[in-house]
Parts: C-alpha cells; structure tokens; sequence
C-alpha cells in the first residue's frame, strides 16, 4: 500500500518459489519509458537467478552487484571455499548427509531467501538438488552487520540480531530483526573483519549484509563475551534490515530524509565506485528499531477499510472486493522503538499477536458479511 501511494507507478509481477517470472518482468520492465530511469536497484528474489539479472543489466544498469557476484557468492561450493581460504569460521557444509547424527545438519538451497527453503536433515530426505547443501545446526544467536561496500573498503552502518517465526513447513522462516543489540566488542570485530575480506574477495559494492550466528547457550546475547561466531552466508543486495535505519524516532515512521540519504550512498557507491563517503552512517543515539513479519495463521479474507495500527507497514491494498491471502503468507510488518534493543524487539514480537488477533477478527467479520450477503440473495 504504501509502495504504491510513493511510487509514481507500481507493477505486481507473477513471484514464486523458483523466483520472479522471468517473462512477466522483462515484460513490465520492456513497457516502461526506460530514459526516464538510471538504473535497476534490486532487493531480494534476485540471488537464485542471476541470470535474470543479466538479461535486465543489458536494458538498465545494475545498481548493486554485478550478476556475476551475485552468482559467486550465493553459489555454495564457491562460497565456503572462499571462507575456508580466508580463515572465516563457519558451520560444517556437505553434499552428503552424515550417517552419524543427521538431526544435527540442516538443508539449505543456494541462493534461497526469507529462511523459507531452510529444513531439519533426515536419513529419509530425498536426494538434494543441485543447488542444495547440508549444513551443520549451530546453536545460537542469530545476527548480521548492514555494510556500505566500495574498493576502498567497507563502512559498517549497523549490527542486528534476527530471529524466526517457525512454521511447521518453514521452521526458520524469517520472523523480524532490531538494531544495535548490545554485542561485545569481540563479536563485532568478527563479524567486521569477515565483512572486509569477503567484500575484497568478491568484488562487492554498494548496501550488502553478512549473516551469522554467535554460538551461545546464553538467553541473553549480551552475555556472549568469547563465543565463537560462524559466518553463514552474505546477502549481495539491499535486504530487509535497511529499514531499521530508516525509521524515525519518535513517529515509528519510514523517515524519508533518512531513507534517502541511505539508499542514495547505495546507488553513489554501485554507480561511482571508486568515490569516498565521509558521512558516518550509524546512528548517534544507540536508538534500536525492530520489525517484525505478521504471517497469515490461517487463510484470510480482509476488505477495506481495515483499521490499520499506525505501526503497521507494508500492507495488503485492501479495496472493495475482498482480499485472500493463503495461509503462511506475509500479510503486514510491524514496528517498534526503543533505547534498550530487548525492549524494542518484544514490543514488535507483542505487535505482532496484536495483529494476529486483530486479522482474526475482521476474517469473521467479512464471512459473517458475506453469509449475510447470500442470505438477502436467497442463495
């Protein structure tokens, strides 16, 4: 909804678990007035079809990563061979499921997003695809660093912590990020450093982030003074926690001066690569902003108007005819703001069964709407 009402025009394209329809986009894309743009900035669908990216490239330039550093990093041999070289801990990989304790290993796919395509291994799994790979299960704290990258270096803009929100056929699905959670100087360092060599080992540039996990049995991540951290995989494009940066102190709101400062760096950085911010990025107040995703419980069928909370983001555009959205799909994305990071991220993660409750109600209110409706029909 709000995409929309910004945009000076919006175009819904055909997305599935292989990606975008590639024909429908290219269509889209070949239906624009392309002198009116200088370029294609993308965000995620993109990593498991970097061809895609390339055919787009030769109309548009590209502003982020070339296809071809797209195609390396997400490819997963190429990946962890690059980690294993440049000394980078990370979590055990195979193309063979160990016969010892296969519950420990997870299943990932090369070039998956949103920790949908991410399942528990088993003895009795399939044989994997050929962008698929085992993974050994760290337990932990989820955490990633939003990074600026160019070839004189990388300028860190913030740090994260993530969590899940499992489903029974996602049980890593991604459930929502707050920034600036309290992490020992060791932690950072790591997660930095792994940020600088992986960035001058491919090549990146622009808005990029590395995801990883700090190995603790602690509840509070605070107190994982020594803890090992393992590199799990780097998200060549603008990703989901830019927004934690963009969000205003006070209103909970997208802050558009802000926004654009950020992504206008992105696209200085893709276009003028060899140019030099002296802007510092990170936020002078320790201010710890927090999203999170509401998915569908259950099939929903909404109708405007809806009451949205003005915390809520990223919402379905709900007009006169009624809206269903499949059960387990995203519906909306709730905010929240604090000093205290832990506070931010319960605020979100209680919005959030705020919201449940919320959609809950109005899904009986358009039934009982439209049962009505076919009573006075006589149907």
């Amino acid at each position: 909804m709000q995409t929309a009402a910004l945009a000076e025009k919006s175009v819904v394209v055909a997305y599935g678990r292989d990606g975008f329809d590639a024909e429908a986009l290219m269509a889209a894309v070949d239906a624009l007035d392309l002198s009116h743009y200088i370029g294609f900035a993308y965000g995620s669908g993109f990593e498991c079809q970097p061809q895609l990216l390339a055919a787009l490239s030769e109309k548009l330039p590209l502003i982020g990563n070339s296809p071809d550093v797209v195609a390396a990093v997400k490819h997963p041999a190429t990946f962890f061979a690059a980690l294993t070289r440049l000394g980078i801990r990370h979590p055990d990989v195979c193309h063979a499921l160990p016969q010892q304790h296969p519950h420990d290993y997870l299943i990932k796919s090369g070039g998956g997003c949103g920790g949908t395509h991410i399942r528990t291994a088993s003895q009795l799994h399939p044989a994997l695809a050929e962008t698929d790979y085992y993974q050994r299960k760290i337990d932990g704290h989820s955490i990633s660093l939003l990074f600026l990258a160019n070839p004189h270096g990388v300028e860190a803009i913030g740090f994260n912590e993530q969590w899940s929100s499992p489903a029974a056929h996602a049980p890593y699905r991604y459930g929502g990020a707050v920034s600036n959670p309290v992490l020992t100087p060791g932690v950072q360092e790591q997660l930095l450093h792994a940020a600088q060599k992986l960035a001058r080992e491919f090549g990146l540039t622009g808005l990029n982030s590395i995801d990883a996990i700090v190995a603790t049995a602690d509840a509070d991540i605070a107190a994982a003074t020594d803890s090992p951290l393992y590199v799990l995989e780097i998200n060549p494009r603008l990703s989901a926690t830019v927004g934690l940066y963009t969000m205003d102190l006070h209103t909970e709101d997208l802050h558009r001066d802000a926004a654009l400062n950020l992504f206008e760096l992105h696209v200085q950085a893709c276009r003028n690569p060899h140019s030099q911010s002296e802007r510092n990025l990170q936020q002078p107040d320790r201010q710890c902003n927090a999203h999170a995703i509401v998915y569908a419980a259950a099939a929903l069928e909404l109708a405007a108007p809806v009451p949205w909370p003005d915390w809520v983001t990223d919402m379905p555009a709900c007009h006169e005819q009624a809206m269903i959205i499949p059960a387990g799909e995203p519906v909306c994305t709730v905010l929240a703001s604090s000093a205290d990071s832990e506070v931010a991220k319960k605020l979100a993660q209680g919005r959030v069964e705020t919201m449940q409750s919320l959609l809950q109600l109005l899904n009986r209110a358009a039934g009982a709407n439209a049962y009505r409706g076919t009573s006075a029909l006589g149907l």
